[in-house]
């Protein structure tokens, strides 16, 4: 009988094994066991993770992994979020060292500061990802020229430079925001090499600027366009499309602004027939969501059978849909160029649907009569992952129509995120929807139905994949409700957030409870990032003192964001 270990696999085995552990991970567990896994450890890339990690493990990376496996190390990500000041943390750590291998550094919610510093530390950078939800504005110097693919989420580019038309940049992909118009022509004068583009024209409505004067270097390579504009001429766009005559997809988005004058030149099927026709030869794929200021004098009826009539869209298949608001016109083709729906979409524009919208993954539902009473217009999202409902009516009696509501809009099983909101809801309705959704990875939820969850077995099952909680409304989590419902139902938790009224419930008590150091068995061993919310007071660092040595914490007002 032949019997095999371990170290008998082949290296193909333990390159495919290697593959699904953290880099971190992986050297803290398998190298120097022998010759042999130090031999293919040495031989691999690695991509270091410090965006989501708990305090031991990034000063293990640091202290060991960087300095001694600096050679190996492809990609490194940094963020201010979950560890709290992580950017900082990493270059105090690391004394500014260089890391002269790394292509990709992918950075969350950064300062200017710290980008100014890291960006010199990795020479030979190829993709630069930046995601931040603040107002972040970068000067175009900032981006190296080795840089091939930058995606700077929410970010604004600054271009301070005068002679920036001269330069060359080798950028083939590029997302970003930028004030004007004008600025786009100029920064894509030096960017030739495009293949692909997101760009979102913050504001131009005062930009008025001689096209003829504007230089002209075509962008032969961009294949892929995605523009998002507010109040603006639409001879920009027709001027930036003759500039592009290679795209194959186009996604645009149009959102009115306190000048309405350009509104209808945004739905002239005209000018919109003849860049299909003349410019956009090797068009393919096309969305587009126009947003407009109400008008009395416009027909969405006619004005959507214009564009369905036109030989693009029929070529291609392309459906064009109106939905009126109390405060816009709107014309968009389906599915949504945007994966995202809520429950305002009018009934004259559901009729003809069927199933226009499996593309959407998110679906906003504020669940009220009026709904209720009109599901048979139910939008059908069958492949919805994100679910946020709200409830503030009571309808006890009518909840097993609201039940048949939602189960015939989306199919639970692919959830991954769900968000429950309201003062109305029942235990039987939380039970109802909690039962069904088997694959949940986080969840928003009153503190009140945390009982719900305990009592009822499938929950429980179900509630055991969770990794992020987020306790609504504000009632305080007690020392028991910790004990004998959180921690035992939601083992695997690496985030959570939840208010804390410390002159009841001692905080230093539910720390020490959360992260086993109070004498206790079970606890949230996994547990990374921890967010509160004081009630009644502010934080004061006597609440504190006894803690500093375990948690890197920041304050900010009333709440507490304590990295593990």
């Amino acid at each position: 009988m032949n019997h095999k270990n371990l170290e008998s696999m082949p290296d193909e085995i333990f390159l495919e094994i290697f593959d699904y552990i953290s880099s971190c991970d992986l050297i803290y567990s398998f190298y120097n066991l022998n010759k042999r896994l130090n031999s293919i450890i040495h031989g691999i890339c690695l991509h270091l993770d410090l965006s989501y990690i708990q305090k031991k493990s990034f000063l293990y990376t640091c202290h060991y992994i960087l300095p001694n496996f600096h050679q190996q190390i492809c990609s490194i990500k940094l963020s201010n979020k979950q560890t709290i000041d992580g950017i900082d943390y990493y270059l105090e750590q690391t004394k500014y060292s260089e890391q002269e291998q790394v292509e990709t550094l992918v950075l969350t919610e950064p300062t200017i500061e710290q980008l100014t510093k890291l960006i010199s530390y990795f020479p030979v950078l190829r993709i630069l990802v930046i995601k931040t939800t603040d107002y972040l504005v970068i000067p175009i110097e900032f981006i190296s020229e080795s840089v091939r693919i930058c995606r700077l989420s929410n970010c604004q580019i600054d271009i301070l430079s005068s002679n920036i038309s001269e330069k060359n940049y080798f950028i083939e992909e590029f997302n970003f925001k930028i004030s004007d118009i004008g600025s786009l022509f100029i920064l894509l004068h030096s960017m030739i090499y495009l293949k692909h583009l997101t760009c979102h024209v913050s504001d131009n409505s005062s930009i008025i600027f001689n096209l003829n004067q504007t230089l002209r270097k075509p962008l032969l390579l961009l294949n892929y366009l995605k523009l998002n504009v507010c109040s603006m001429s639409f001879m920009y766009i027709e001027y930036l499309l003759d500039l592009c005559p290679n795209l194959v997809s186009f996604i645009y988005t149009y959102t009115t602004g306190m000048e309405s004058s350009y509104d209808n030149e945004h739905i002239d099927n005209e000018r919109w027939n003849n860049l299909f026709t003349n410019k956009l030869n090797q068009l393919k794929i096309f969305d587009f969501h126009i947003s407009l200021n109400i008008d009395p004098q416009r027909h969405l009826i006619f004005i959507t059978k214009q564009f369905q009539g036109l030989d693009f869209f029929l070529k291609n298949n392309i459906r064009i849909i109106y939905e009126i608001t109390s405060y816009k016109h709107i014309l968009c083709t389906i599915p949504y160029m945007k994966p995202h729906s809520n429950n305002s979409i009018r009934k004259s524009s559901l009729k003809t649907m069927s199933d226009a919208y499996s593309r959407i993954h998110h679906f906003d539902l504020v669940l009220n009569q009026t709904i209720i009473h009109q599901q048979q217009h139910t939008i059908r999202c069958p492949l919805v992952h994100s679910f946020y409902l709200g409830l503030y009516e009571n309808i006890t009696p009518i909840e097993h129509q609201s039940r048949l509501l939602l189960n015939q809009s989306i199919s639970f099983v692919y959830l991954k995120h769900f968000e429950l909101h309201g003062t109305c809801l029942t235990d039987g309705f939380v039970v109802q929807l909690l039962s069904k959704m088997t694959n949940l990875n986080s969840l928003t939820l009153p503190l009140n139905h945390l009982i719900t969850c305990q009592t009822n077995e499938v929950m429980r099952q179900n509630m055991k994949r969770i990794k992020k909680l987020q306790l609504t409304l504000t009632e305080s989590l007690s020392i028991d409700c910790l004990k004998n419902i959180l921690i035992p139902i939601f083992p695997s938790l690496h985030s959570m957030s939840f208010a804390i009224d410390n002159k009841i419930h001692s905080f230093e008590k539910i720390l020490l409870t959360i992260i086993g150091q109070n004498d206790n068995d079970n606890y949230l061993k996994y547990l990374m990032f921890l967010e509160l919310f004081a009630l009644d007071q502010d934080w004061e660092n006597a609440n504190l003192i006894h803690l500093k040595n375990i948690i890197r914490y920041k304050s900010n007002y009333r709440f507490l964001y304590v990295w593990l």
